[in-house]
Formats: structure tokens, sequence, C-alpha cells
């Protein structure tokens, strides 16, 4: 039986042929089944016949997200493992710090798209000034003190930070990281190397800064 790659790899089994067909199947009757905003009489009678099935449906894929909780949770240890030998464990483990911080990072860049997206008339196209939102957003994380992530650590291990309710705790990632073995960075570049993976990914980063701007 064909799989994906990442069941093959890190034995999450939400990424299997069989169970991704049944999980999406279902999340697509519940979406159908959804009662309709604002109904007729018809509408009113349709949503009460709906809700039996739309319930079961919904039961379902609770069980199966309990069902399969662990695995995928496994799957992103193993996950964080892969990255951490190819970049080292000192980038992932920073990688993950910078997780904690993301919504000063989300607060930094709608507040200065919002000052590109006002400027006055006669200083420029937003789009134009759109084009160095990555450098200032860089700016504002390398300007994060280390007290303030460790103080993140602490707030997110007390209160359970994860990215999602998929994912592990962020701190039991980092430390399941710092107990094994410090991995070097296999994968590395040098400055032209950097250059180039810029210039590919340049018109990407205008394109993205300049649809926040507009507020696409």
């Amino acid at each position: 039986m064909r799989t994906h790659a990442g069941e093959t790899s890190n034995g999450d089994t939400r990424r299997g042929i069989v169970f991704a067909t049944a999980y999406r199947s279902l999340a697509i009757w519940h979406y159908y089944l959804q009662p309709t905003e604002d109904p007729s009489p018809l509408e009113m009678v349709a949503n009460l016949v709906y809700l039996v099935p739309r319930s079961l449906v919904l039961g379902m894929l609770m069980l199966l997200d309990q069902l399969t909780l662990r695995s995928m949770q496994r799957a992103e240890y193993l996950a964080d493992s892969v990255a951490a030998r190819a970049g080292s464990t000192e980038a992932a483990v920073a990688f993950l710090d910078r997780l904690l911080v993301a919504d000063s990072a989300d607060t930094t860049v709608w507040r200065e798209s919002n000052k590109l997206r006002t400027r006055p008339r006669g200083t420029g196209r937003a789009e134009e000034w759109a084009d160095g939102l990555w450098e200032l957003l860089a700016a504002h994380m390398e300007s994060i003190p280390e007290h303030e992530y460790e103080r993140q650590r602490r707030v997110g291990a007390r209160r359970g930070h994860s990215v999602d309710d998929t994912h592990p705790p962020t701190h039991l990632r980092r430390e399941c990281l710092l107990v094994g073995a410090v991995m070097p960075a296999a994968v590395v570049t040098d400055d032209d190397r950097e250059q180039r993976i810029a210039a590919e990914l340049a018109d990407a980063r205008r394109q993205v800064a300049r649809q926040i701007v507009r507020g696409d």
C-alpha cells in the first residue's frame, strides 16, 4: 500500500492514505452538514434533520483525533530531530524559541503594514515601501533580548504553549532536543549560495509583503 512520506519517515498515521482519505471525507461531510445561517422555515427543518448525522460525523472526527494524537505528536518530535540533524541543534532550539514570540512578530508585521498603508501622499506607493517589510521584521526579532525569551519559556512551560492543539508543548519539544546529543549542521551554505537563495526568493518575498500591505 502506498503511504505518504510523513508516515514512512515519522510514523504519523494521519498521513497514511487510508486514514487521510477517511478523515478528509468526514471533514467534508461535516462542512456540508453545517446549519444554514438565517434559515427559512424549510431550511430550519433541514437544520434539524441534519443535526443527528452532523453530530455523528463530529463525534467520529473527535474520536479519530484522540486515537491518533499520540502518533502525530511523536512525529513532531521526530521532525524536530531531523531539523536538528540538518541545521544543528542550536538552530532548531532557536527556531522553537522564535515560536514563543510569534505573537510579537505578528503585531510588528501588522503595525508596520498599517503604517505603510497610511503614509501621506507623495511619499511613494505603499507597495514600494512594503519591499522593506521583512527587513523591519528581522530587525525587530533581533532586538528581542534574551531575558524576554527566558520569560516566554517560563510562561510557555507553565501555560503549555504549543503551535496548535495537535503539536506537543513547545517547551517539551525544546527539552527533547537539549537532552539528546548536540548535532552540528549537516547542511551548510556559503555566501554565494545564500545570495542565490535570496535572489530566488526575492519575488515571492516582495509579492507577499505587498499583499499584506494591501490587506489582501
